[in-house]
C-alpha cells in the first residue's frame, strides 16, 4: 500500500528518475564514502545512494515509514536506516566524528531548512560536501549577491560558513504530493565555522538590523559611536554612506568589522 504523505512533516517525494540520479551524480559519491541523507522517505534517493557502494546512514523521522524503507533496500548492505528527528540528532556522534570526509544529501522539508543549515554549517566536523533540494526561493536567498534585495543574514551566514551554489531547478510536477511552488538542487562546501565567524555575524546583524534603512543609520543606533566617526570608517573601507546592508559584499563586511573591532579594542 503507497504511504500518505504528511503535510505536517512537509512531505513531497521525488520521482523522477533522471533527476535522483543527477543528485547523486552531484554529490560524487565514491565506493568509500560516508553519505547522510535527511529524510530518505520512500527511499527513491537512497536506493541510486546504496548503488554507488558507499556507507549510507539515512535519517528518516516518519516512524510510519521506516519498516517500508527497511523491506524497500535490504538488499544493500551498505545502508543503515536511522528514525530520528534529523534537526536534534547527534551529528558529532563517533562514526561521523571520526570521518575525514564524509557528505550530506538531503531534500529537505521546506519547514526546517533555514535550522537545519545553522546547525550542519556550524558543526565541529561539517561535512565535506553538502547536496540539498530545498526550495526554490530560499536557494536563491542563500547566493543571493550583492545589492539584491534577497539578500540577508542568512545570506551572509551562509558565505561565512562555505561556498554555495545552485545546481539545477527541480519543478513542482516532478514530487509526489506536488508542492506549491518549485524546488533547487544546491551544492554547499562548508569552511570550518569559528568564534570569529559567529561575532562577525553578530555584527552583520546588527547592519541588518532595519533593512529598508541606510547601513549608516543602523550601526549608528547599535554601536553607539560618534556620527562622524562611523561615517569615517565607511569612507575608509571603500563603503558607499548612502549604503543599506543588502549592498555589501562579504569584504566590505570583512573590513568595517576589523576596523569597529580595533575601536572597541
Amino acid at each position: 500500500m503507497k504511504p500518505k504523505a504528511k503535510k505536517q512533516l512537509g512531505q513531497h517525494w521525488l520521482k523522477d528518475e533522471a533527476v535522483l540520479q543527477k543528485i547523486v551524480q552531484s554529490a560524487q559519491v565514491k565506493p568509500d564514502d560516508l553519505v547522510v541523507e535527511i529524510g530518505p522517505g520512500t527511499g527513491n534517493l537512497t536506493f541510486f545512494l546504496g548503488q554507488t557502494g558507499a556507507q549510507i546512514l539515512a535519517i528518516e523521522k516518519d516512524f510510519s515509514l521506516i519498516e517500508r524503507l527497511n523491506n524497500r533496500l535490504k538488499r544493500f548492505k551498505n545502508i543503515k536506516i536511522i528514525q530520528a528527528d534529523a534537526r536534534f540528532f547527534d551529528y558529532d556522534f563517533t562514526a561521523l566524528k571520526k570521518a575525514t570526509d564524509w557528505k550530506l544529501v538531503a531534500n529537505l522539508p521546506y519547514n526546517i531548512t533555514t535550522f537545519f543549515l545553522r546547525q550542519i554549517l556550524t558543526l565541529e566536523n561539517p561535512p565535506s560536501k553538502m547536496i540539498l533540494m530545498m526550495q526554490k526561493e530560499v536557494a536563491q536567498k542563500i547566493v543571493a549577491p550583492a545589492g539584491d534585495s534577497r539578500r540577508s543574514v542568512f545570506t551572509l551566514f551562509c558565505l561565512l560558513a562555505g561556498k554555495s551554489r545552485i545546481l539545477f531547478f527541480v519543478g513542482k510536477e516532478l514530487f509526489s504530493p506536488a508542492p506549491k511552488v518549485d524546488s533547487a538542487v544546491i551544492e554547499i562546501i562548508p569552511q570550518k565555522w569559528s568564534i570569529k565567524k559567529q561575532t562577525m555575524l553578530k555584527f552583520i546583524k546588527l547592519g541588518f538590523s532595519a533593512k529598508r534603512r541606510k547601513l549608516a543609520n543602523n550601526l549608528l543606533g547599535a554601536l553607539h559611536f560618534p556620527k562622524d566617526y562611523v561615517y569615517n570608517v565607511l569612507k575608509v573601507a571603500g563603503v558607499d554612506e548612502d549604503s543599506r546592508a543588502e549592498d555589501l559584499k562579504l569584504k566590505d563586511w570583512e573590513k568595517l568589522y576589523e576596523k569597529f573591532q580595533r575601536k572597541n579594542g
